[in-house]
């Protein structure tokens, strides 16, 4: 799996993977606008409250999160993995396991939540890419959601 570095600068929706050619433009009804919706900000609210959870299994180590997104980039590279002190690089597996646990909870979390709404996982990610293409659709969405706010 992606190393779980990063954690402070907070994590995406999950993404498509991103390929060459656009993604075949689907029609997406009301209905669907208004489940993406919802969906989008549960997923919000699922991010923010692991977001905080993360911040805490990492400082329980005893690292900041300065410290552990430090030591997870030195972990790309053989050269820099071999500075970080043996201690720390203790504390930073036994975080980075919470970390994974924490982040698998609240990726089926967020998939509960697009279920919830009647949308498949798939059916969510081609919205959001599409929002992305058309302006149209983004306001749509934008709307929606400050209208919930």
């Amino acid at each position: 799996g992606a190393p779980a570095a990063a954690i402070a600068q907070g994590q995406e929706a999950p993404a498509p993977a991103q390929s060459e050619q656009p993604a075949p433009v689907m029609e997406v009804t009301e209905g669907q606008i208004d489940r993406f919706v919802s969906a989008y900000q549960a997923i919000q609210t699922i991010q923010q409250s692991v977001q905080a959870e993360l911040v805490a299994a990492v400082e329980a180590e005893g690292l900041t999160v300065d410290d552990y997104n430090a030591i997870a980039e030195s972990q790309q590279s053989p050269e820099t993995a071999a500075e970080v002190p043996a201690d720390q690089a203790e504390q930073f597996a036994a975080a980075a396991a919470q970390v994974a646990t924490l982040r698998e909870g609240a990726r089926e979390e967020m998939q509960a939540a697009i279920v919830a709404e009647e949308l498949t996982v798939e059916e969510f990610e081609q919205i959001l890419a599409q929002a992305q293409q058309d302006p149209a659709l983004q306001q749509a969405i934008v709307e929606r959601l400050n209208n919930e706010g």
